[in-house]
Formats: C-alpha cells, structure tokens, sequence
C-alpha cells in the first residue's frame, strides 16, 4: 500500500489525478471524507467492486453507498430516477444528503448482483470533501464506496487501524492523520413518489418538504 500524507500544501486536483488513474486500472484507494476514511473503487468495475467488498468482509446485504461529482450522473446510476428524487439532489447537492436510488441496467450484471440484486437500491450523494469530488470527477464515472472498517467493527478515522486492516488490499492511502467524526448524512428514498427519510441527520425534513411542496400532487 501506497501512503501520501494530505496536508493544507497539497494539490488537490494533482492528487485526484493520481487516485483516479488507480481506480481507472482496478485498483482501490483509502481517503478522507466527512470524519472518517473511506474505501472508493469504480462503481462500473466489476472486479473492483469484488475486491471491494471482499476487503471489507462485506455482505451483500449492507446498505451501499455511492459517491459522484455532479446530480448530472445520477442517470448513469438510475436513468428512471423519480422527480422529487431529481429536485432534491439539484437543490441540496453537495449538502450531507443520500438519496436512495434503484440499481439501473447500464451497471455490470455482477455488480448489482453483489450490491443486492436488479431491485437493491444504493444511497448516493455528492460529497462535499473536495478531495472525494475531485477524484470522482477524475474518474468520470460514480464511486463505490464503504467506512475503512471491518464489518461492525471501529477504527474507520484512524490511519493506523486502516494501515493493519487494509494494507494489503488498498494500493494508495491518503493520510490526513486521526480524524474527528462528523454528523451523518440525511438518508432519503422516494417510495411512491412520497418522501421516506430512513435516518434523520444534518439536513432537516422541513427544509425537504419545503422543496417538494411545489411539485403537482
């Protein structure tokens, strides 16, 4: 495992460069992002994502996370994605926002497979971490994404515990030093065109509401 040190003299877009050109090959990298390390891998790599989710000991049952650059690429995640899912995506992007979407048929068969099957659905955000942007826009294409942690254990904010439980499975890991948690994501899905909100966090439901409530019943 690679390690760059991250520090306020680092070249942002230089550094997403390089990550990306690592997922770009297959490969998976460990940043920094909203309190606490995570793994990315390319989304649309099936061996990738397989690598992924082996690393982590990870069943095919957890919630996925999905990382990328803009609210233009949610149709390359979900072509029938639902309007009020669209408006708050354009509205509150790269606000700490996860809007659950459906697996759509443009990803690999045995990606879905491994992220629950054609009806799964995975969360998916814009981060507002410049570094996790930047290498998502890098890429071109959406980030698979999961804590550096084993499954149910702790250690996701410290450089030394991803070092022993990852370093042999992820080829660059940035290191910003321990870092502090920080609030979770709101957690939405649109289940027959109503607002459903799984885990309450940073964004508020009545700053929701208010932006659908001009959407025609």
């Amino acid at each position: 495992m690679e390690t760059i040190k991250l520090d306020d003299t680092t070249d942002t877009s230089a550094l997403a460069q390089r990550l990306a050109a690592t997922l770009e090959e297959g490969g998976l990298v460990c940043l920094p992002c909203n309190g606490s390390y995570r793994i990315v891998a390319d989304l649309t790599n099936t061996s990738a994502v397989l690598d992924l989710m082996v690393s982590k000991q990870r069943t095919r049952k957890a919630p996925a996370l999905v990382f990328i650059d803009s609210h233009a690429r949610l149709e390359e995640i979900d072509a029938a994605l639902p309007e009020p899912a669209r408006v708050l995506a354009d509205a509150l992007w790269p606000k700490p926002l996860t809007i659950r979407v459906q697996l759509g048929d443009a990803l690999p068969r045995k990606v879905k497979k491994e992220l629950g099957g054609k009806k799964a659905k995975v969360g998916v955000r814009v981060p507002a971490d410049a570094l996790a942007r930047a290498t998502a826009a890098a890429l071109g294409r959406p980030l698979l994404v999961s804590s550096a942690n084993r499954q149910k254990k702790a250690g996701e904010s410290s450089p030394a515990q991803v070092r022993r439980s990852f370093g042999a499975r992820v080829d660059i890991f940035v290191d910003a030093g321990d870092i502090q948690k920080k609030s979770a994501s709101t957690v939405i899905d649109i289940v027959d065109g109503a607002l459903s909100i799984e885990r309450q966090g940073t964004v508020e439901h009545a700053e929701l509401e208010s932006l659908l409530a001009s959407l025609p019943s």
